[in-house]
């Protein structure tokens, strides 16, 4: 392996740079981060444009004057808060040339550019299991085809209403009475060339059993009978297989949940969350007498389902690249209230007391 100064950097192209008299300010124009140092030396965001991804570091330090155990600091410590990236290898044209914008998003996840073509590539090969083509998995299935996935795994038995239209992504009036997989199926191959297995059929405790499949990457959308239903058999066939997975979240007409992202032995499973949430409703609920209306009817938003789907899609991508550390939902569950344009979120811990991932757990890892 080389050492630092005997390698190449480059700016990242999404950093600006502000520079006052002993401070540089490094604005990381993608994530809205900013980063401060103490620095005396004069020219700095000068020296900093030398690093073009042309020149080793040594030289670009040279001419500079800069001694190289400093130099060597200074480089270490901005690689590693992605304002140098490391230029191991180089970006073929064409695919540059039409996946700038999200080569340039990668780049703030990653240290090299190697690092870049391997998400890239994790994204065009790794299997996404999409269960429920409803106001949640539609968008879920298009961000993450824009996103660079390329292969899908559909699941739904259901066909397009007349009711779906006002807020599930990629049907129009002369899709209703098809099979929802297939319209999706022909949406995602509009975006991207696509590799799609299509499953007409519904999750329940036989599902696994009767499809074997192959998927690194599995988001639960399908709330029939409930959700609670559908995690619990999507959470234990991950949790068996280590798979990490999403609960895609829900809605109604001012509300939208953003459900949690597991991944197994890592982080609370979807039984840590049961228990407790279970606890909070229960205080929360205490005293209370329910009323059960068999014909009540919730309102549905097509922005709020789409904010809830972007949301999802967006760890999707993390996780496929395996930038982890970044997750917003890891054992976390988020409310999103369109009234007040507010995020409230709840921390939820794994347990070690879990019957699933616990120390004693069924599951641990």
């Amino acid at each position: 392996m080389f050492a630092v100064l005997d390698r190449i950097y480059r700016l990242r192209s999404s950093v600006a740079l502000v520079e006052s008299p002993g401070k540089l300010e490094m604005f990381r124009t993608n994530v809205r981060e900013s980063l401060r140092i103490k620095l005396d030396y004069e020219g700095i965001t000068g020296l900093l444009a030398k690093f073009d991804g042309n020149v080793f570091a040594k030289n670009v330090l040279d001419d500079a004057g800069i001694d190289s155990v400093d130099g060597e600091e200074l480089i270490t410590f901005l690689n590693e808060n992605h304002i140098l990236i490391d230029v191991d290898c180089s970006y073929l044209p064409e695919v540059f040339a039409e996946k700038y914008r999200t080569i340039n998003l990668i780049e703030d996840y990653v240290f090299s550019t190697s690092g870049v073509i391997e998400a890239l590539d994790k994204l065009s090969t790794s299997p996404v299991l999409i269960v429920g083509l409803g106001a949640v998995g539609t968008w879920v299935a298009t961000n993450l085809a824009q996103s660079g996935v390329a292969n899908f795994i559909l699941v739904d038995d259901d066909i397009v209403d007349i009711s779906n239209l006002h807020r599930q992504d990629g049907f129009f009036q002369d899709d209703v009475g098809a099979k929802k997989v297939d319209v999706i199926e022909r949406r995602l191959q509009e975006i991207l060339k696509c590799n799609v297995l299509k499953i007409f059929d519904r999750l329940d405790e036989g599902f696994f059993a009767r499809h074997s499949l192959n998927f690194r990457l599995a988001v639960n959308c399908a709330d029939y009978p409930s959700v609670d239903y559908t995690t619990e058999l999507i959470g234990e066939y991950c949790m068996q297989k280590e798979i990490p997975h999403l609960i895609g979240g829900g809605y109604n007409l001012h509300l939208s949940l953003i459900g949690q992202s597991v991944l197994p032995g890592k982080s609370a499973c979807v039984r840590c969350f049961k228990r407790a949430l279970e606890k909070i409703n229960q205080a929360d609920l205490e005293g209370v007498k329910k009323l059960n209306r068999l014909n009540r009817k919730i309102g549905s938003f097509g922005p709020v389902c789409a904010v809830s789907a972007s949301l999802t899609s967006s760890e999707a991508f993390k996780i496929l690249i395996g930038a982890f550390s970044q997750l917003a939902t890891l054992n976390r569950r988020v409310e999103f209230r369109i009234r007040t344009a507010d995020f409230t979120f709840t921390e939820i811990e794994k347990n070690d007391d879990c019957e699933w991932c616990g120390t004693s757990g069924r599951y641990f890892c």
